[in-house]
């Protein structure tokens, strides 16, 4: 996907993937591991599953999306990027 395409009120697919690393930086890492958190890093080596749990009611609520069960999978949440189209997929379909 182009990162060009607006998103969400605005936000193109790289402004939700710098606002998620922000996110993880400042709520989950110590300064040790801030340096860098790049897009494709597997997000499931670095959080436990509160960690992720508590990105996605966080998530669900900046966004307006609703997360199902069924679509808490690696596919979606296993990194910045998965997340990022993820997230801009939900808010695709919640405007239509």
């Amino acid at each position: 996907m182009p990162a060009t395409k607006l998103y969400f009120e605005g936000a193109t697919l790289t402004d939700i993937e710098e606002t998620l690393r922000h996110y993880i930086r400042e709520s989950f890492l110590d300064e040790g591991q801030v340096a860098e958190l790049r897009s494709d890093e597997d997000l499931l080596m670095i959080l436990d599953s509160l960690q992720i749990l508590r990105m996605l009611i966080d998530l669900e609520s900046k966004y307006s999306i609703k997360v199902d069960n069924s679509e808490l999978t690696p596919e979606n949440l296993g990194t910045v990027e998965r997340i990022a189209a993820f997230i801009a997929k939900k808010s695709r379909e919640s405007v239509c």
